[in-house]
């Protein structure tokens, strides 16, 4: 393949060509076959655009290079016009070509003399690995334009922070960590083998050959996970509960793949390892002695209990930190020891913190008797939280602690069945157990699509139609969950 065929490298390329050569590949040349941007990752991204954005406050008075990527050579014409200008201190989006690379990058700050600092924007709590050669290569696309660059630094946003109302305090909101050596340091060693690999690969006429496994989802999910994953055994060996790399690739080594094809006596298996082996051999489930005793504990009324929450990257109401869980809706069944149901629920409607009126709303809906049934430890977890920040609802929220039983535990100790294909969430749980009941007829059909759907209720930008369409939307999904569990239960008490 010719040179001028070969499409140019971009920093977002880069990080996904040292993830995957494969993916590097078919994102240069197949777009086609990537995922679709769900919605939960698309508010992943605004929330780090408006992090950007943010920041750039913390740097007055520079000068933003407004173009958007797909014009990329006429940003860098307006980034060479703002460099001439030398009263700008600093540049928002500054763009860079060298040796068909491309670049944009956060913040530029201009120093006494003719260096720059180079400021990265992360959305994230602490600096991780793969910022670092996110960092080289702005680095190296920079400082081969010609831009001296004394120091490069990471900000990201610093979880300790409380907000307390009115305007951001950057200073608290945001820390900066200078990744100076560790990016020069990859520049020098990693950097160059990696970038002629890339180059090598592009140059290709083929699909570079890339088995899957756990790159394929670290440090991201990768954008060809569905495309990859295709005609992969019904039971990957990477289904397998709990199980460590070292085990994974045991069992790799010696061309195994599938659940079933694992031998009786494969060392390092443990016990909830094996029944699911056994399990899937036999095509039929797991039924520990111990489940009878586990479901026997319970005490009608019988609660089923489900929240919802969001945890915004920017804080949003007087009190709480960056990133914090804000529980907005919850649902609850209840059913009695003649088996008759009812149900209540909350969602939160108004613009102020939702969590008073949840807690007081909770309090009031559930009885003074009877066991709770969750379905993991969240909702343990979040009434903890509510009753250490509202000491008023404090006793009778953590009498309701005490009251929980965990679903999850009792299906993950004595119960598995081939359907659930090595996982025991609820989205798998449910349909191997009820299959005339699961998510797919409802239009939110997972816990992040609902926290974005919240963002929107309380975007001032939603019309009151929108509102009320999300509102029932959040409701069926809620009430689905606390359904399923009701569901789930009576299924394990019928065995």
């Amino acid at each position: 393949m010719s040179l001028t065929k070969i499409p140019q490298l971009s920093k977002t390329k880069f990080i996904a060509g040292l993830q995957c050569l494969k993916r590097l590949y078919l994102e240069s040349y197949s777009r086609d076959l990537t995922d679709p941007i769900t919605a939960s990752q698309q508010a992943l991204f605004d929330a780090g655009t408006a992090v950007g954005e943010l920041a750039r406050e913390g740097y007055p008075g520079g000068h933003l290079i407004a173009e958007l990527y797909y014009n990329h050579s006429e940003a860098v014409t307006s980034t060479r016009n703002a460099f001439a200008d030398r009263t700008i201190p600093a540049i928002y989006e500054a763009a860079f070509t060298f040796e068909r690379v491309r670049i944009r990058i956060d913040i530029l700050i201009r120093n006494d003399g003719d260096s720059f600092d180079l400021v990265e924007v992360k959305s994230t709590t602490r600096v991780k690995d793969e910022h670092i050669p996110d960092a080289a290569i702005q680095l190296y696309v920079a400082e081969g334009s010609g831009l001296k660059i004394r120091k490069v630094s990471l900000l990201h946003i610093d979880s300790s922070y409380v907000y307390e109302g009115g305007p951001y305090d950057l200073a608290q909101l945001f820390h900066a960590e200078d990744i100076t050596d560790q990016t020069r340091s990859f520049l020098s060693s990693t950097f160059p083998g990696a970038l002629s690999r890339m180059w090598a690969v592009l140059a290709q006429n083929e699909v570079p050959g890339v088995d899957i496994g756990p790159h394929c989802s670290a440090p991201y999910v990768c954008s060809l996970y569905a495309y990859c994953h295709q005609g992969q055994p019904q039971h990957d060996i990477e289904q397998l509960p709990r199980a460590s790399q070292p085990l994974l690739s045991d069992l790799k080594n010696i061309g195994i793949q599938d659940i079933g094809d694992i031998p009786s006596d494969f060392p390092g298996l443990s016990a909830a390892q094996r029944r699911v082996r056994d399990s899937v051999v036999s095509g039929r489930p797991y039924v520990g002695a111990g489940l009878a005793v586990a479901l026997g504990e319970v005490a009608y009324p019988v609660h089923f209990l489900d929240f919802e929450t969001f945890n915004p990257a920017l804080p949003l109401y007087p009190g709480t930190r960056p990133y914090q869980v804000i529980p907005f809706q919850w649902s609850l069944h209840v059913q009695d020891s003649q088996g008759n149901l009812n149900h209540d629920s909350f969602l939160h409607t108004g613009t102020g913190d939702p969590r008073g009126a949840f807690s007081a709303a909770l309090i009031e809906a559930i009885g003074p008797v009877g066991t709770i049934i969750v379905y993991g430890n969240f909702e343990e977890t979040r009434l903890k939280e509510l009753a250490a920040t509202f000491p008023r609802y404090s006793d009778r929220l953590m009498s309701l602690v005490d009251r929980l039983l965990d679903l999850l535990n009792v299906v993950r100790e004595h119960y598995y069945h081939p359907g659930f294909h090595g996982s025991y969430s609820i989205k798998s749980v449910l349909p191997a157990l009820v299959p005339e009941l699961g998510y797919e007829d409802l239009s939110i059909q997972d816990g992040s699509t609902a926290s974005v759907a919240f963002t929107r209720i309380i975007d001032p930008g939603t019309d009151d139609v929108e509102r009320v369409r999300i509102r029932g939307e959040l409701a069926d999904y809620c009430k689905r969950d606390t359904e399923g569990m009701v569901r789930i239960f009576e299924a394990l008490n019928s065995l």
